[in-house]
């Protein structure tokens, strides 16, 4: 029988099985569409953006002071473009323009003698200006040897990333006649406000250490060069024209919470944006008012008011960096202020960074706070040294400890501690018995020269300031790391010569691995340290939030012969008296400026064998703890 069984399916029919083709047909071509289309529409000029990823890998000439509307010309009006400040990869420039992703340094300066013939990224075509190659690249990674220098000219801009123009060209190609008073509304595109492009690639973004320490370090130092100090308004945006959204944070979450809290009101721009600006300076076919400015380029340029622009490659050849090999050493060619800040120029974004994390900035650096007088002060400091100065008694080992700041305690025996009063007559005060009944805190005291009863100067005002007074060293261990490890018996040996130090000077030793801290803790920590010590390492970064003072000091620890600028560049530049002194360890051997030696990476500097002998470090702890005449700075 040749029918269908009862209740079978019936064959499908030609018609059918084309319609199912088709069907299919359609479904597997959406599918191929929405895997490819990651990324947003753009125009055929623009090039072509990387793919997301949804995580990262681990991985005095100057007037002052200067009022906040100078920093920032709001004026709307079109002018020439004019070099605020510039060294090689940071530069400082008002009015410069954009066009379909290239830029335009407008000047009315005159041109070079013989002219130059054809675009040349080392040669500026006009007088007084840097050549584009020290102002932008094409914001390539960075390859070759160790510096980098190796793919060097495929780095340097061309024609299509950054042009010299004379005002005559800048009206030829766009109808703008910068010479009259006021150019039209409506000939340019106005971006106000501070622009800060940060023009690097993706390859060092995503570290810790050269965000924070090397590419903010020298944006923050030429935008200090302005004068203004704390006074300098923050950016009204930060644009990374080479770098994706997902590609700037850290697998620490050090770059989130460095943005976050320095600059909380600053808009983020990344790669997308800067396309949509490309795409906006574009006008695909002439229109009536591009014909009446009588311009041949087709569309709008897009006007930065103020822009600090920084640029890896374009610091490279210059001379700090091949001496250093830090692009942030670079921006120390531009002076600030003198006397501003008390030379301490990085000071406005190490207190944002301590305040968000918790840390009492005003107890810490020691100032005067509810009217205290400087003596009062002084009395409650109760470090050893202080201690035998002002004849203090020593503080008892059991008394609050910065390790209590990152993990807090409440027993009683750490608020109940007072310390013995110098002379009888203090003890039987009306005003001293009150503050003692009523302020379960350790109590300090000061003899006043005058001989009058000062109570108030045996009270300590707040706990927050008991933790800073005690000299605080923390060995960043790294241990638990991967690489760059002491060999096992040397870390017991150093942490064993540290503890002896705790006993012998009343000073407080923490031995902590990074990783195990939260990024708070971190910062409360080594922002409470007076001296800090590690293997060289992403964890030195923290010596951004140190307190500077005669006795902060870093001592890193290197593979004997190995030797790196990262941090010890990074604690000599941050001022305030000369900044952090800064030691390097080989084995046995102590180095220090200016007798540091060049930098070099033999085999073994990424090992786990590193070696260090104890007693020498501690040797130098003990140094530079009890240095005489030099009281502690909390």
């Amino acid at each position: 029988m040749g029918s269908h069984g009862h209740g079978a399916t019936p064959a499908p029919t030609p018609r059918e099985l084309v319609l199912v083709c088709i069907f299919l047909a359609l479904l597997f071509f959406m599918s191929q569409h929405s895997a490819g289309s990651d990324n947003s529409f753009l125009a055929d000029y623009s090039p072509p953006l990387p793919p997301l990823k949804l995580k990262s890998p681990p991985l005095n000439p100057f007037p002052s002071p200067y009022k906040t509307e100078s920093f920032i010309q709001n004026d709307g009006l079109v002018r020439e473009t004019t070099i605020i400040k510039h060294v090689p990869g940071w530069t400082i420039i008002d009015s410069l323009y954009m066009h379909n992703g290239t830029y335009y340094v407008v000047t009315s300066n005159p041109p070079i003698d013989p002219p130059q013939t054809k675009y040349d990224p080392a040669q500026s075509p006009f007088l007084k200006l840097p050549p584009p190659k020290a102002i932008l690249s094409k914001g390539h990674d960075i390859y070759g040897a160790r510096g980098g220098m190796g793919n060097d000219p495929l780095r340097a801009p061309d024609a299509l990333y950054l042009r010299y123009v004379s005002t005559a060209e800048f009206q030829n190609l766009f109808g703008i006649d910068l010479s009259v008073n006021e150019v039209e509304e409506g000939h340019v595109h106005t971006v106000p406000g501070l622009t800060f492009i940060l023009n690097d690639s993706p390859q060092f973004i995503t570290h810790y250490y050269h965000f924070c320490a090397e590419l903010w370090f020298g944006v923050w130092r030429t935008y200090a060069s302005l004068g203004g100090g704390h006074k300098l308004p923050p950016p009204t945006r930060v644009l990374f024209p080479n770098l994706d959204s997902a590609h700037w944070r850290d697998y620490a979450n050090m770059n989130q919470l460095f943005m976050r809290s320095v600059l909380p009101s600053t808009q983020m721009l990344f790669s997308h944006d800067w396309y949509d600006w490309v795409s906006l300076s574009v006008i695909d076919k002439p229109t009536s008012e591009s014909k009446t400015n009588g311009g041949t380029m087709k569309g709008k340029p897009i006007l930065f008011p103020r822009v600090l622009l920084a640029d890896r490659s374009a610091a490279m050849p210059a001379f700090n960096y091949q001496r250093f090999q830090r692009t942030a050493a670079v921006p120390f060619g531009l002076l600030i202020p003198q006397g501003e800040e008390g030379g301490d120029w990085w000071s406005p974004v190490r207190d944002s960074v301590r305040v968000f994390a918790g840390l009492d900035d005003d107890s810490a650096n020691g100032s005067p706070t509810n009217h205290e007088s400087q003596s009062q002060l002084e009395s409650q400091r109760t470090d050893v040294q202080s201690a035998l100065i002002h004849k203090l008694p020593n503080p008892p080992h059991d008394r609050l400890t910065v390790q209590d700041l990152i993990k807090p305690t409440v027993e009683e025996r750490f608020s109940k501690w007072m310390a013995p009063l110098p002379s009888p007559p203090f003890v039987g005060s009306e005003d001293y018995e009150t503050l003692k009944e009523n302020f379960l805190v350790p109590l300090k005291h000061h003899a006043n020269p005058g001989g009058k009863t000062d109570a108030l100067s045996l009270l300590a005002t707040s706990l927050t300031r008991q933790r800073t007074t005690r000299p605080v060293v923390t060995y960043l261990s790294r241990q638990d790391w991967n690489r760059r490890k002491l060999k096992t018996e040397d870390h017991e040996s150093l942490v064993a010569e540290l503890r002896k130090l705790e006993v012998e000077l009343g000073i407080e030793v923490i031995v902590v691995s990074a990783e195990n801290l939260s990024r708070w803790e971190q910062i409360r920590l080594v922002g409470r340290s007076t001296i800090l010590i590690g293997v060289h390492g992403n964890g030195l970064t923290a010596e951004l939030w140190m307190n500077l003072g005669f006795r902060s000091t870093v001592i890193e620890i290197f593979y004997p012969g190995g030797w790196a600028h990262d941090y010890e560049y990074t604690a000599r530049a941050m001022g305030a008296g000369g900044g952090l002194k800064h030691y390097g360890i080989w084995n046995d051997e102590v180095l220090t400026s200016p007798g540091f030696p060049p930098p070099s990476y033999p085999p073994g500097f990424q090992g786990n064998e590193i070696p260090v002998d104890g007693k020498t470090v501690a040797n130098l702890v003990r140094d530079r703890i009890t240095a005489a005449g030099q009281l502690d700075d909390g």
